[in-house]
């Protein structure tokens, strides 16, 4: 709510913009040809007298009604010819508007214009947090081809791994309205876990959700400044609210911030409270499950291991091999 109240005064100070813009070229022209504001008078006065005409109730209305408009279409068609004598387009002295179909406030007929939606979807990237990589890394550049598709072990190939691991994805995006699921992508650094974040993140963000994507580290430390920077504090509580109530939160490399008691509490903090209110989460880790529990506290690692569905990402280190490629 508070990105489209900021939003809706972003066209609230366009359209008074354009109007100023409007006066200005107003008042230009009207000194270079006082014609023109001859004519915007009379106009002024004829739509006057056109209300007049429709809320009285005598006989002749029909007939005075016609002539007012008349004079109307004339005093109209003679600025026209004025400004296209004079090297002006027609319309130079009528509002303009960034958009022509809502005119610049964002509604047409009660429903959001496409220029609205869009911006609000430009808002809700700057917000997440995320870069240009979505120009790379998206579902439609995955590649399966850098997977290897030989088995170990009797276990299916890290490439059979992987095409499960992307139809779960595909599907969690999909269904985000009709589920309530949190994702957890465990495995090695270099096997796709944060590819795959970030694929999740744009599609959604393009359909329009709040997503939040933020590195343990980042989030740490986003957490620290806003929380303790007291003289911006009621400035700053919108964007703690914002970790907690956004559609999406994606908190990549768990693990690799400083592990201390306030990391923990933070940690421990957000994951309680967006579970609490169904909210989604996807992490990702380069720590095993070990590692994890030794690292935090049982009742960090036990919501992740219990509220969680785990996709483990196993194989060799595909940006190793598109280096060499």
């Amino acid at each position: 709510m508070s990105n489209l109240r900021s939003i809706m005064k972003e066209y609230a100070d366009l359209r008074d913009k354009h109007k100023k813009e409007l006066e200005h070229r107003k008042s230009v022209l009207y000194a270079k040809l006082p014609r023109l504001r001859d004519i915007e008078e009379s106009l002024v006065k004829l739509s006057i007298d056109i209300t007049k005409a429709i809320l009285n109730n005598s006989q002749n209305r029909q007939e005075l009604l016609e002539i007012l408009h008349k004079k109307q279409m004339d005093l109209k068609a003679e600025r026209v010819e004025l400004l296209l004598e004079n090297n002006y387009p027609r319309d130079y002295l009528e509002l303009r508007y960034q958009c022509k179909n809502c005119k610049d406030t964002g509604y047409i007929d009660g429903k959001k214009c496409s220029c609205l939606v869009q911006r609000e979807i430009e808002e809700l990237y700057k917000q997440s947090n995320m870069s240009s990589s979505f120009k790379r890394e998206n579902f439609d550049m995955f590649r399966f081809d850098l997977y290897s598709n030989e088995a170990e072990n009797g276990k299916i190939s890290p490439q059979e791994n992987m095409k499960d691991i992307y139809r779960s994805c595909i599907n969690y995006v999909k269904n985000f309205d009709s589920h309530d699921k949190n994702l957890f992508f465990i495995g090695k650094p270099g096997l796709g876990k944060t590819f795959l974040c970030n694929s999740i993140a744009k599609e959604l963000l393009d359909a329009g959700r709040s997503v939040i994507y933020q590195s343990s580290p980042d989030l740490i430390d986003t957490i620290r400044k806003y929380k303790f920077d007291f003289d911006k504090e009621e400035e700053n509580a919108p964007y703690l609210e914002e970790l907690y109530h956004c559609d999406l939160l994606i908190i990549d490399d768990l693990g690799t911030e400083l592990s201390t008691q306030f990391s923990n509490l933070a940690i421990y903090n957000i994951l309680n409270r967006r579970l609490l209110n169904n909210k989604k989460i996807i992490i990702s880790t380069n720590l095993n499950t070990d590692e994890l529990m030794s690292t935090y506290s049982e009742r960090i690692y036990s919501r992740i291991l219990g509220s969680f569905s785990m996709y483990k990402f196993f194989g060799d280190d595909i940006r190793l091999k598109m280096r060499t490629m």
